[in-house]
């Protein structure tokens, strides 16, 4: 009973964030600049061969090579750090607060969660539709070890109801990390949704689509539709074409971002009051207590 998954979901999700918590490092940052290269070299023209050819191995170092630095245009490197500068100045207006990305985009808007969350210095990075899947495997009886049924299975076997109780209880659960990047689920869009969301900062990510937009029919198909029209309750938009690389989208939200915080800088100042009073509970920014 999906309904009456209360304790059970508690135990499943807060196991699934633990181990969701090893992908963050610390240290995500003394990449950043290697990997803003990489974007920004096959931006110029090259192409991927070329790029792993020339600099494959400066993605994995801390520090570029003299004799790298050398190859690399200068468009390219202008590039690279102005993505760098974008990313440091958002991460210190930010003060900590958690970004939850909302939109349809499905495995798209996944990975620009992720990047995200790598370019920000000392973000984790939370799949609220990768741990439903993960949590409904587990309270399915599925084996450990076991691949999760998709989430468009997911649409197919269980009312949208059901599966909305399930995205609520891990949102209450992610919802206490501080320096995170959220993909929620695309049907999140319940007044008390925003309510949890907009502890941080919402950002509907507009244009990438589903991965199966046929999946549950039509009572998915004409959810969505009404999803959509109640994405107005983001903070912000970012409006970009479905097929843009994943890391322009993510310059896209960052620019987006610092513009609203700009507008409104009282948001910032609440983010900041808000890390402080969780650091006088006892919580650390860098390692926040387990669910």
């Amino acid at each position: 009973d999906m309904v009456a998954i209360g304790t059970r979901t508690f135990l499943a999700v807060g196991t699934l964030l633990l181990q969701s918590a090893a992908a963050y490092s610390p240290t995500g940052a003394t990449a950043l600049t290697a990997r803003s290269l990489r974007h920004s070299l096959a931006r110029s023209g090259l192409t991927t061969a070329e790029v792993r050819a020339r600099f494959g191995p400066v993605c994995c170092q801390s520090e570029i090579p003299g004799e790298a630095m050398e190859n690399i245009p200068p468009a390219a490197m202008a590039d690279a750090w102005m993505r760098d500068e974008k990313a440091r100045e958002l991460g210190e207006a930010l003060k900590g607060c958690s970004v939850y990305l909302i939109g349809t985009g499905g495995s798209k808007l996944e990975g620009i969660g992720r990047i995200f969350s790598r370019r920000l210095p000392r973000y984790r990075f939370y799949s609220v539709p990768d741990l439903m899947c993960s949590t409904y495997n587990a309270l399915s009886g599925g084996e450990a070890g076991s691949t999760p049924p998709k989430l468009s299975e997911m649409y197919a076997a269980e009312p949208l109801s059901e599966i909305a109780v399930l995205s609520r209880a891990i949102m209450d659960q992610v919802q206490q990390y501080t320096r995170s990047v959220i993909t929620v689920w695309e049907g999140a869009v319940t007044t008390s949704d925003f309510a949890v969301m907009q502890q941080g900062i919402v950002v509907q990510v507009a244009g990438p689509q589903p991965d199966d937009p046929d999946a549950g029919g039509e009572a998915v198909a004409t959810a969505r539709t009404e999803w959509k029209d109640k994405y107005v309750s983001a903070d912000i938009t970012v409006d970009v074409m479905a097929d843009a690389p994943s890391d322009d989208i993510v310059l896209g939200i960052m620019e987006g971002m610092l513009a609203f915080i700009q507008k409104n800088p009282g948001k910032s100042d609440e983010w900041k009051a808000k890390s402080e009073a969780l650091l006088k509970q006892g919580w650390t920014k860098d390692d926040p207590p387990s669910p």
